[in-house]
């Protein structure tokens, strides 16, 4: 079959997934949503598969559901990874050109950054993506794209993510089983922040955090380049869990609980009322106070956040952040930024979604919810903003709108 103009991304999170479908309008030359969906996956903890049936039973629900709605196969899919087992790191490059022709290429760029790949990692570990952070020319820094510049000795700077193959192979295995195949796995944070931060936010200092349910992902952006990542293996569901317990009701109540009445700031208590709590086996009911929810909400809220502090301790750039940007479906609960403020110090905290100039897309869409997902979609279509080997770009092993003129060459955009 003739590869489609459908593109997905597939957010694998804690204990779902989310997907994201969407095709580049030629007329208008923007890239428009067509279907979005988030399905539970009990296979999937903390970003790795621990049941490689019930991942394959998810996948195949969610993305032949998006195919059906969307009257086409998908022509490509990205897949974003997460968990406690990627590992985020820089390093540094050189190449040395010593040719008459003092000119940099291309080919010289990518050589450079090679080097600076060839380290040591963990035996079971593989390069998930690199990020170039800078390069400089003859020791002279602050490059961000040498092709066509002369010198002699070109260096550059490099953030590294890398994963367990283990775990990336499982999930590869779990996504092929159904007969779908994969275009490139990401570290999903890097196109989120690309997705959700302004380049002024990132120039000044920014710390971004995607609060999933068993994990959270923080980054740091100084002076336009990602610094530091990390992934924490705790996540919002831990809420889900206290409430569960201490009001005697299923995890279902608990979360519809959480989503409905729950706030993490004593301000956004809105009025003091009870709260109906169905018992474990549903066959009654009792009522709670709403400050009871705040009162057990609230003090998990804080030890999340205060755990980003910590690693954020550890990172080296710890003052450096001025603004705080939270997605993720954690993020929506009332309270979150000003405990983020609060606790980490910083001078505002906002609540992110994708920049709408980047896509278009019905609303529902727009929920920090499948925030991922759609950073997923936009990185595979090669929108501005991903420009191959330039500061801040990916080298995921070629051009990025190398990657999308050959994608668009192959496409049957009438889906035949």
């Amino acid at each position: 079959m003739a590869k489609t103009n459908l593109i997905a991304g597939l957010d694998v999170g804690s204990g779902k997934l989310t997907c994201i479908a969407a095709a580049h309008d030629f007329e208008t030359n923007t890239l428009k949503v067509l279907a979005g969906r988030s399905v539970p996956c009990r296979g999937i903890k903390g970003g790795m598969v621990s049941d490689i049936r019930e991942t394959s039973a998810a996948v195949t629900h969610i993305l032949s559901s998006i195919e059906r709605e969307c009257n086409q196969r998908i022509g490509s899919l990205y897949v974003g990874v997460r968990g406690a087992h990627l590992e985020s790191f820089s390093n540094h490059g050189t190449y040395n050109i010593s040719r008459m022709d003092k000119e940099i290429t291309q080919a010289d760029m990518e050589l450079a950054i090679e080097n600076a790949k060839a380290m040591p990692i963990k035996n079971d570990n593989e390069i998930i993506n690199v990020i170039t952070q800078g390069y400089a020319i003859d020791k002279q820094k602050g490059i961000t794209n040498p092709e066509g510049m002369e010198g002699s000795l070109l260096e550059v700077d490099v953030h590294i993510t890398t994963g367990s193959s283990t775990h990336i192979n499982n999930l590869a295995k779990a996504i092929q089983r159904p007969g779908y195949n994969i275009d490139d796995t990401i570290y999903g944070l890097v196109p989120l922040a690309d997705a959700v931060l302004t380049q002024e936010e990132k120039e000044i200092g920014a710390m971004l955090i995607d609060f999933g349910g068993e994990t959270m992902s923080v980054g740091i952006y100084i002076d336009g380049i990602l610094k530091f990542s990390r992934d924490i293996p705790y996540g919002c569901d831990l809420i889900t869990s206290d409430l569960s317990r201490l009001l005697h009701t299923s995890r279902q109540n608990a979360r519809e609980i959480k989503e409905k009445y729950g706030v993490a700031f004593p301000t956004f208590l809105d009025e003091e009322g009870e709260i109906p709590v169905p018992s474990l086996d549903g066959r009654s009911t009792h009522n709670i106070k709403k400050s009871y929810v705040l009162d057990i909400i609230q003090p998990r809220v804080e030890e999340l956040i205060e755990q980003v502090g910590r690693v954020v301790d550890t990172s080296g750039y710890k003052n450096f952040p001025v603004v705080g940007v939270v997605t993720g479906g954690g993020s929506v609960m009332p309270g979150i930024t000003e405990h983020c403020v609060s606790i980490l110090g910083l001078k505002e905290v906002r609540r992110g979604i994708v920049q709408r100039d980047l896509v278009s897309s019905d609303e529902q869409f727009f929920d920090p919810l499948y925030s991922t997902a759609m950073a997923l979609a936009i990185y595979a279509a090669g929108n501005p903003g991903y420009d191959d080997y330039g500061s801040g770009s990916y080298d995921n092993g070629g051009s990025l709108f190398g990657k999308f003129g050959k994608f668009i060459k192959g496409l049957d955009i009438f889906g035949n």
